[in-house]
This record gives C-alpha cells, structure tokens and sequence, in this order.
C-alpha cells in the first residue's frame, strides 16, 4: 500500500498548503489568433471521463496447508493473484467554488499578507464534481498444489478469472495548485459507490483447501485523486490523472478498498482522462449579478 501513503501524502499537501497565485491565463486571441473571447460562463460544466483500470494483488504467493480429504495425506495449496486491465467509463458534472473561505481568510489576515487574497488561494476546495458510470473490472488467480504421498510428491497447477461489470456513482472535491502555464496539479479526494450489475459466477475454479470469499454487490470506498489538467481555452480543460481507492467502507474488509474474488483481494486503481466544458450564460440585456459577483466570477474565469 506504499502507492496509497504517496498518493495521500500528495493530496494533502496540496489541499493544505496549495499556494496563492495571481494565475493569469492567457485568451484565446494569446492561442489562435483573431478576436478575443468574451463569452460569460457559468461556474457549472459538464465532465466525460474515461480510461483504463488495472487490478494490483499482493506480489506475495500466499501459503495455505491441511489434509487432503480424498487421500488423508498432507496437501499445500499455493495461492497467486494476477491482476488485469480493465476500463471505465462516466458522465456527470463539475461545480467550481467562488465565495472565499472564511478561515482561510482569517489565516491570511492573520499571517499579515498584504494585498488582495487570490481566488485560488482562498478557498479550502476549488471543484466539486460528480459522475455516473460503468467500470470492468476482472482479475485471475493461480493456485498450485504439491500433494505429499509415499511415493513422492504430487503436483497439480489450475487457473481461474473473472470480470465484473459495475455501474457506478462517484463525487471528488479538489484543490488546484499552479504548476506552469496552462497546466494545473488537482489534488483531491471522495467517495464512489458500485454495483455489480453484471457478476462473474461466485464459484470456485477448483475444489481448494484455500478460504474463499466473493465481495458483495455493492460496495462503497473512500478515493484520492491526484490529477494534471491542461487549458485548452477559458471553459475547456483537460486532465490526466488516478483515482486511487483508500478505505473500503462496505464491504469493510478490515477497510481495505479491494474486490475480493476466489481466495484473493484486487486493488482497482483508474488511469483518468476527464474533459470539462463550462456552460455559457444566455444573455437576456438584465442585471446579472453585483459588480462584486461579476468581478469575481470574471477573476476565476480569467485566472482558469
């Protein structure tokens, strides 16, 4: 679990310690030429992401012994989980967070800064979106058994595996830290919940001496997020990243966020690509807000 403790360590320095930055992005007359863009945009868009997953098990043969009920001899079963690609995929929407935080403007006042606090830098989050989906996830599992008899002994070696389709519902809250122009580092965590819509038959491969156990249905995780995201132009992002399951909170499994399967647990760890799209506002010729609103609202748009 040495990629989960990295992966939480990155997320909660950037959650707590993201800096404040004047992060003025360039227009789209800075990228392509021709007239500026002067669209008004909503804080609200909407997300597609999707990508490929991977199922990680424990690199350790696992070692289980007892007495063979046919032959009444000794029997070890040597039990080694595999892992297998898998994806996902998923549509939902992202809110961005304008107002500033309360205590972390008092942090500022507090630490004497001097000058306007920026918007990203004043807030706790920045971004909190929500998808509904379909993840594949599978795995294998390879057991070997060395049977002791008078003669010698007996070797036999067999192999299952299995996919499971889960629709699924995920929400995240991220923190934006600048890392050069363009490019943003999203640190972030969150909950995702799954059901196994389409199940793998829960059923041993093989009669084994080793425990079996097939996950629930439905199950329920705490993530990390650790993502990079790319400004195409004001309103349009692109972001590679993981979603990294940390606790598992049903099934609990001693809270370990795995799918347990045969006499094994796999770790789903996701590879996402996301493309957010900020909706336009219509104009109607009416007041759309105090000039504190729109200023505001023109300096996340702006600094995006």
């Amino acid at each position: 679990m040495k990629f989960v403790a990295c992966i939480l360590f990155i997320a909660l320095a950037g959650l707590s310690f993201g800096q404040s930055r004047n992060l003025k992005g360039k227009s789209r007359k800075d990228f392509f030429g021709g007239a500026r863009d002067y669209r008004q945009l909503t804080k609200d868009g909407i997300q597609i992401s999707l990508g490929p997953n991977f199922t990680f098990t424990n690199p350790k043969i696992t070692e289980y012994s007892a007495t063979d009920p046919t032959t009444g001899r000794p029997v070890t079963a040597f039990v080694d989980p595999i892992g297998k690609p898998g994806a996902f995929i998923e549509i939902g929407a992202a809110h961005y967070r304008l107002k500033s935080s309360r205590i972390l403007a008092a942090i500022y006042k507090k630490r004497g800064d001097k000058g306007e606090i920026k918007w990203i830098g004043a807030n706790l989050f920045h971004r909190l979106d929500w998808g509904l989906g379909f993840n594949y996830i599978g795995g294998s599992e390879r057991t070997r058994f060395e049977l002791t008899t008078p003669s010698g002994t007996s070797v036999d070696e067999t192999e299952g595996s299995f996919y499971n389709g889960y629709v699924t519902a995920r929400v995240t809250i991220d923190r934006f830290t600048k890392i050069a122009d363009g490019w943003h580092l999203e640190t972030g965590l969150g909950f995702n919940f799954l059901f196994n819509a389409l199940p793998a038959p829960k059923a041993p491969y093989t009669a084994t001496i080793a425990p079996l156990k097939f996950q629930q249905d439905f199950m329920a995780q705490f993530h990390l997020h650790l993502g990079f995201t790319r400004t195409i132009r004001r309103g349009d992002y692109l972001t590679f990243g993981f979603i990294v399951p940390a606790i598992g909170i049903y099934e609990p499994n001693k809270a370990r966020p795995t799918v347990q399967w045969f006499s094994s647990n796999y770790w789903p760890v996701q590879l996402q690509i996301r493309w957010i799209h900020h909706f336009t506002k219509k104009s109607n010729g009416c007041n759309t807000g105090t000039p504190e609103d729109r200023k505001r609202n023109n300096e996340y748009m702006q600094n995006r």
